[in-house]
């Protein structure tokens, strides 16, 4: 089977002319003269940056390679497969290990000495190019901020941008909310929070449109200084991190550029928002004095996942405690699979209460202790079908920093290189880790050493008969032998002091 591979990102395909459905038809026609005429795949990145290897196609063609499922890969140039040397000294590499035939366009790929050679210069003259257009881009934007002009629209909550003289002027609408946010911090003494809700109340639409406000759109707006008329230029830089991130660090003041702005908010209201986030953030620390006895140890009974500890905040001003399935708070995260979990929170204060006495009474009575363990099943076959999957992933990567690490010391590639591939090796470790630590959890739990416990719970006692223990000190006492806890919520009724929640539980010893 042969395979063509063709990318491009955004800006390429508007400038430099390089369209995909131009590299399809030119790497379809290189195979015909080759005198190839077998199944053709195409692997497509659409929009993606050469400057990462992890790109969807991309990585599927490597895949593929490995598995043998490749004969000839056709790529019009070198800079299409990467911008960065170290990835394309790592797909040549990869094809000649595997016995497959790599063609470009633009010229012959020769796995000699003096064809590696010479690809390796095409590629690093790609890069040049690439750090060339960057500080051209950065230095035109230097200079229209010193003749007082804004490089581009920022998207400026408050503002509406005016591409002729490159100036910000204000949107009376959205900063007659500007000035109420503010209001409501001053006069109110609403916290963040409080403010997610009233806004919400009065369906006054967030800067992307949406009836819901983030955390993190309110508090950038009550932390912008350019609403005091003044539009910092060049205070931060960007650097890609990955294909759909950025690093954002802010640079030295001296580099900053002030460029006056139509004022939204002046100084003095400013500066009382600010004292007023400051004694929120200090009742809040107050108000959170919760102890969360099984925080880190605690898992959700329907999905596996953990459990986060966290505090509910109410209009009145009060806090509440609770346990809320990590798929819930954070459902966007690499370790949630993007799934939300249908699990109810968990009012902290009666889980730790319910579970805490049912411990104590397994100290007392060890014939109890079964009750509580989990019981054992089978894994789930694709489950361990996965982990197997993922173990062999995990062994390719470790085997890829080792060539990483042996090139740097051969200077085949840069130091800079070389960091940005190990970087990218460890996020990719580090999530595996956490997928295995979620597929785990299916798997039954070793045979428990129910003596060890009973030797423990022995010599905790005289401790808990003391009567001065602190949430701490229970807190110690939990995790020298539990280590982990299962639970779920099961009653439906309201929580009241006659119906107190009802929770299914069952613990794993350490």
């Amino acid at each position: 089977m042969n395979a063509i591979y063709v990318r491009v990102s955004t800006e390429e395909q508007a400038k430099s002319g390089y369209s995909l459905s131009d590299q399809i038809s030119s790497c379809k026609l290189h195979l015909l003269k080759l005198g190839y005429h077998d199944e053709v795949v195409e692997y497509i990145d659409d929009g993606y940056s050469g400057e990462f290897s992890d790109r969807p196609a991309f990585s599927n063609l490597r895949d593929d390679i490995a598995a043998g499922r490749i004969k000839n890969v056709v790529v019009y140039d070198p800079d299409r497969l990467a911008r960065k040397l170290a990835v394309q000294l790592l797909f040549a590499e990869d094809v000649e290990k595997a016995g497959v035939q790599l063609h470009f366009i633009t010229g012959n790929y020769d796995s000699s000495p003096e064809g590696r050679l010479f690809f390796s210069m095409r590629g690093a003259i790609a890069e040049f190019e690439k750090e060339k257009i960057k500080d051209r881009t950065t230095r035109g934007k230097r200079r229209k901020a010193s003749q007082g002009k804004i490089s581009q629209d920022f998207g400026l909550f408050g503002y509406d941008f005016e591409p002729l003289s490159c100036t910000y002027t204000i949107n009376e609408e959205q900063a007659g909310v500007i000035r109420e946010i503010f209001r409501l911090v001053i006069e109110e003494k609403m916290s963040v929070k409080n403010l997610q809700d009233e806004l919400h109340r009065r369906i006054i639409y967030s800067p992307k449109g949406n009836q819901f406000w983030g955390f993190s759109s309110i508090f950038n707006i009550l932390k912008n200084e350019t609403y005091t008329g003044t539009f910092q230029s060049m205070r931060v830089r960007y650097k890609q991190d990955g294909i759909r991130s950025k690093i954002i660090s802010v640079r030295p003041d001296n580099e900053w550029i002030p460029i006056p702005v139509p004022v939204i908010i002046d100084e003095f209201t400013f500066k009382q928002a600010q004292q007023q986030l400051a004694k929120n953030k200090v009742i809040k620390r107050q108000s959170m004095s919760q102890n969360f006895i099984f925080k880190g140890i605690l898992f959700c009974g329907l999905c596996g996942r953990r459990l986060l500890a966290h505090h509910n905040h109410f209009r009145n001003g009060t806090t509440k405690p609770y346990y809320q399935c990590a798929t819930q708070r954070y459902s966007r995260d690499l370790r949630t699979d993007g799934v939300t979990c249908s699990a109810r929170t968990l009012p902290a204060d009666h889980l730790d209460q319910v579970v805490w006495g049912k411990l104590i009474e397994v100290f007392y009575d060890h014939d109890k202790l079964s009750d509580f363990l989990p019981k054992v099943e089978e894994p789930v076959a694709d489950k361990a079908d996965e982990l197997a999957r993922i173990a062999e992933v995990e062994t390719n990567l470790i085997k890829r920093r080792q060539t990483i690490i042996k090139w740097s010391g051969q200077q085949m590639i840069s130091e800079g290189e070389a960091d940005e591939e190990l970087k990218q090796i460890r996020e990719q470790l580090s999530n595996i880790t956490a997928r295995k630590e979620v597929l785990q959890s299916a798997i039954p739990p070793a045979p428990v050493n129910q003596k060890s416990f009973r030797e423990i719970a022995d010599q905790l006692r005289p401790l808990i008969e003391s009567g001065n223990l602190t949430p701490e000190n229970k807190r110690l006492i939990v995790q020298s032998v539990l280590s982990k806890v299962t639970a779920v919520r099961t009653d439906q009724g309201i929580v009241s002091k006659r119906n107190p929640p009802v929770f299914d539980f069952t613990w794993e010893l350490a």
